[in-house]
């Protein structure tokens, strides 16, 4: 793992954490909480991997294989972001439908507006 790529991965997860806390726009902040992911993911791989190290199936016996439980585990990641992100954005179009803005603290008011109608 070289300095430089991990100095950019946490540069990029900082990014889009600014953008999680900054951005009033619903999509701004999934767009950015994917970046974290990615970038989290990517930091993961620069850690776990090393020079030389080759695919654990076809490669000869005298070669340095590739630990396959991170790569797993990377799937497996990829997999679960791509899950929550997809459910981010039906919840993301029902709200849209339902009060017709994506700006997050119009949606703010128009709930704690509908909660107060509603309770007696």
């Amino acid at each position: 793992m070289t300095l430089f790529t991990s100095t950019i991965s946490i540069l990029v997860v900082g990014l889009g954490i600014i953008g999680l806390i900054l951005k009033k726009n619903v999509l701004m902040k999934l767009l950015s909480l994917n970046i974290v992911n990615t970038s989290t993911i990517l930091f993961f791989v620069l850690i776990v991997s090393e020079q030389g190290d080759r695919a654990p199936i076809g490669s000869s016996g005298l070669a340095r294989m590739a630990d396959p439980l991170p790569q797993a585990l990377v799937l497996t990641s990829i997999v679960i972001n791509f899950g929550v992100l997809a459910l981010s954005l039906l919840f993301t179009m029902v709200l849209v439908k339902r009060y017709h803005t994506l700006d997050i603290d119009k949606i703010e008011t128009s709930v704690k507006r509908d909660y107060k109608e509603e309770s007696p």
